[in-house]
């Protein structure tokens, strides 16, 4: 809304009243003018238009520094409670003559024109009133500002300043004592649906109850609300999983039901700790539990927020490793046991980083797949296969069919098909050269939608690997649902050969019999001992893979090995 502006006889009356008065507006977030009475100018000693300009240059230019922040106060209030808000204050004013001061009685109100426009009224009373009356009113405002800046309306907890700004001196007593110190973040999961169900009062009473709860628990202790539906506490870290069963019980009778849950992340306080690095410990803490209501509190553990530190760098970094091609295509042989020669490739990811070197696919893959991000890596890594063999065809290598790793995820996708068979003639290479590898943990979910992509594909000439046989409890019902050229048998087994009196000796002796009747190859990964590999070959597997042999590499456009070091 824009200035309020007077009828000329409106201005008459007002500028013309025998006591000092000041008319003023909000406009555009700047406190403006709108006039001074005759006697307003008179006390100040200056002409309408120059006290009027003095006054829009500085609200507060006449008055002492000291009591500058009591009329700001008084002004947010006057905003915050509108027409309830009676002004009301003495403070102290500049004599523009002398340059001393005087005490200045103002009181007004607001009032609301007929458009609607805002307008407060203050009259100015010039007055004499002792030094130890305006120190007493300052120390009146100075303890309500720091009460209402440090203390949450609802709850009347300590809010999340102060336990910022104090929660140090909390932490420092109890190590003074001997006891352990710890923080504990509460937080109501489901308060948004609780407030939906049953009204913002509602949730409101229930925020109040848990403050009671947590403030019963840990007496004598610090527990605020820290944001929101957040509570924290700074408390003796004794018995303190108990203590929170019991908050955790009471707020359950408390909802009479699951409309809302409470959970608590914890952290065990060390030496040095800032505040801040004990909330960000709390937060993470808390955020571990997520929304797995079997648990309802969580320790904070350093190892793992370092893993996760790491798992974010894979995250952020992720899309930049496949333009700048940090993730490098090792291909590990795979050897036919009837002639001892490689048959065929895997291809496996490593991620070479400009400054943390070389990193196996364990860190960097579980994190991605987290996140649903595999198809971004199986995509890259079948083109740089794609490349690979075009590269090799080129030079007169022979060539050798290479298996890629697919996840579930990326048969969700409906253009599949047409995106992996797109990349595999672009760069002219045969469909047969490449054998697309499940694991088999990846065939729960919709059977249909896979195996329709799969007889797509496999119509198409592409072969299809299950990895990882065994490794489940399905695999033989996989083996009947879906259609595969080649199984390989878990590492666990070759591993593991004589243990248990050497049952997994007759379990592979099984699984490669019950394969051939199927018309499937086999190949046992995971080789790495000449009595492993003297195993496989007796009872009849087909192919080979394990350090034994080669381990993974890189290889350059002629098939040769590329030193990774």
């Amino acid at each position: 809304m824009g200035r309020y502006h007077f009828s000329l006889q409106q201005r008459k009356d007002y500028e013309t009243l025998p006591i000092p008065l000041g008319v003023y507006q909000i406009v555009d977030g700047k406190v403006v003018t709108l006039l001074v009475s005759d006697a307003m100018c008179q006390m100040h000693g200056m002409p309408r238009p120059e006290l009027i300009k003095s006054l829009d240059e500085s609200m507060f230019g006449f008055v002492h520094p000291d009591d500058i922040g009591r009329l700001a106060y008084f002004g947010q209030q006057e905003a915050k409670l509108g027409n309830k808000f009676n002004y009301d204050l003495v403070y102290r004013v500049k004599e523009p003559h002398t340059k001393d001061y005087y005490f200045m009685h103002a009181f007004g109100r607001r009032v609301v024109e007929a458009d609607g426009s805002k307008l407060l009224f203050i009259f100015y009373y010039k007055m004499d009133r002792s030094i130890m009356d305006v120190k007493k009113t300052e120390m009146d405002y100075v303890a309500h500002y720091k009460d209402e800046y440090n203390r949450d309306e609802l709850t009347g907890l300590p809010n999340r300043h102060f336990v910022m700004n104090f929660g140090i001196e909390k932490v420092g007593k109890l190590r003074f004592s001997g006891k352990q110190p710890a923080a504990v973040l509460a937080n109501i999961s489901n308060m948004k649906g609780y407030n939906s169900q049953f009204g913002k009062k509602a949730g409101d009473q229930l925020l109040v109850g848990v403050a009671q709860l947590l403030t019963k628990a840990f007496p004598d202790q610090i527990v605020t609300r820290y944001q929101g539906d957040r509570f924290m506490a700074i408390v003796d870290s004794d018995q303190l999983e108990d203590k929170l069963a019991q908050v955790h019980d009471q707020f359950k009778s408390l909802v009479g039901g699951n409309a809302a849950d409470i959970s608590f992340g914890i952290y065990k306080i060390q030496a040095g700790d800032s505040m801040t690095d004990i909330a960000d410990h709390t937060h993470y803490a808390l955020n571990q539990i997520g929304n797995d209501r079997r648990r309802f509190l969580w320790h904070y553990d350093d190892a793992a927020e370092k893993r996760d530190m790491s798992g974010n760098y894979y995250l952020d970094n992720l899309q930049k490793a496949i333009d700048q091609h940090w993730i490098k295509v090792f291909f590990q042989p795979i050897f036919d046991n009837k002639s001892q020669q490689i048959s065929d490739y895997e291809a496996l990811a490593r991620w070479q980083d400009p400054e943390r070197g070389l990193i196996g696919p364990g860190q960097f893959i579980p994190v991605i797949e987290k996140r649903h991000l595999t198809f971004m890596l199986d995509s890259y890594m079948l083109e740089e296969v794609a490349k690979k063999l075009h590269a090799w065809k080129q030079n007169g290598v022979a060539l050798h069919p290479v298996s890629v790793n697919l996840s579930h995820e990326d048969f969700e996708r409906p253009e599949i098909v047409s995106e992996l068979t797109r990349i595999v003639d672009k760069y002219e290479v045969d469909h047969s050269l490449i054998s697309i590898e499940i694991t088999e943990r990846d065939l729960s979910g919709d059977t249909t939608e896979l195996q329709k992509k799969m007889g797509e594909l496999h119509a198409l000439g592409f072969k299809f690997w299950m990895d990882d046989f065994g490794s489940g409890y399905s695999s033989l019902n996989s083996l009947y649902e879906y259609r595969f050229d080649l199984i390989k048998i878990d590492m666990k087994f070759v591993q593991h050969l004589d243990d248990n009196n050497g049952v997994n000796r007759k379990l592979m002796k099984s699984l490669v019999k019950v394969a051939k009747e199927m018309g499937l190859l086999t190949l046992t990964e995971g080789v790495e001992t000449t009595d492993q590999y003297d195993f496989v070959r007796e009872i009849g597997c087909d192919k080979t893979q394990g350090f034994l042999l080669v381990k993974p590499t890189p290889l350059d456009d002629y098939g040769q090995a590329i030193s990774n070091k």
